[in-house]
């Protein structure tokens, strides 16, 4: 018999599958940024159950609060028409049939090819420290210190494309004066 976090553990992760699929398959970017955020919890929760209580709260901070807010924020600053957004269309079910078949069949395959993948893992002794922030931080900085500021550097280069997507030219009101002169003397011209 399973034991209770086995069975909390698959289904968060068929959770976690259902919910990346309805990011993937609903036809309005806003629903599939909700979708998103519910499936960064779910993650999250996974983490905890795997003892992993930092990146589980990292999980929730800079994804959920902070990229998903962004992708938000775009969709939301495109102001995209319905008909751009694909709301009278939606995803045929044979499309989501196809794509459950064919995961199924590749997990079916290495199930055959090597039933050892299968069997659960060795338990891995942990010291004390393990899983703690300053644990963590000091070996991001000591080993990882370049990916860390790489990271930066490209949130930063994200924030700016926000930024350059939010900015719209204002509308010259010399060219929309021209306009109203050209269409009153059009106006004489044809009273005259």
């Amino acid at each position: 018999m399973m034991a209770p976090a086995d069975i909390l553990f698959f289904a968060l992760a068929a959770l976690i599958l259902l919910t990346g699929a309805l990011v993937a398959f609903r036809p309005r970017p806003i629903e599939s940024a909700l979708w998103l955020i519910l499936n960064f919890f779910l993650t999250s929760a996974l983490y905890v159950l795997l003892g992993a209580h930092f990146v589980a709260v990292i999980q929730v901070l800079v994804y959920a609060g902070a990229i998903v807010v962004l992708f938000t924020f775009v969709i939301l600053l495109l102001n995209l028409n319905p008909q751009e957004l694909g709301a009278g269309q939606a995803v045929p079910w044979t499309s989501f049939v196809l794509l459950i078949g064919t995961i199924t069949a590749i997990l079916l395959c290495f199930h055959v090819a090597t039933p050892e993948l299968l069997r659960p893992l060795p338990k891995l002794s942990h010291p004390d420290t393990f899983g703690t922030v300053e644990s963590f931080s000091v070996y991001l900085l000591k080993n990882y210190v370049w990916s860390f500021e790489l990271a930066g550097v490209l949130l930063l280069l994200a924030v700016i494309g926000v930024g350059l997507l939010a900015y719209r030219k204002p509308k010259s009101v010399h060219g929309s004066s021209q306009q109203k002169d050209s269409s009153k003397t059009q106006g004489q011209k044809g009273a005259a």
